[in-house]
């Protein structure tokens, strides 16, 4: 799953999921936006990946559609 998010908010949400020991990985998107990408996780962690994002995230096999 991925979530794009602003160039604003990348050093709060890495600081977060990097203090939750979730991994991740950053991407540039064509339109030059940014995406987290996370692997499958276990429900209580996506639980609070949600929060940390406000929401759900898309698909990877969508990734930058």
């Amino acid at each position: 799953m991925y979530f794009i998010v602003s160039w604003r908010e990348v050093t709060a949400i890495r600081r977060e999921l990097e203090w939750r020991f979730i991994p991740y990985e950053v991407r540039t998107l064509p339109d030059g936006s940014l995406a987290f990408v996370l692997p499958d996780l276990p429900p209580q962690v996506y639980a609070r990946v949600r929060i940390i994002f406000g929401g759900n995230g898309l698909p990877i096999d969508n990734f930058g559609r």
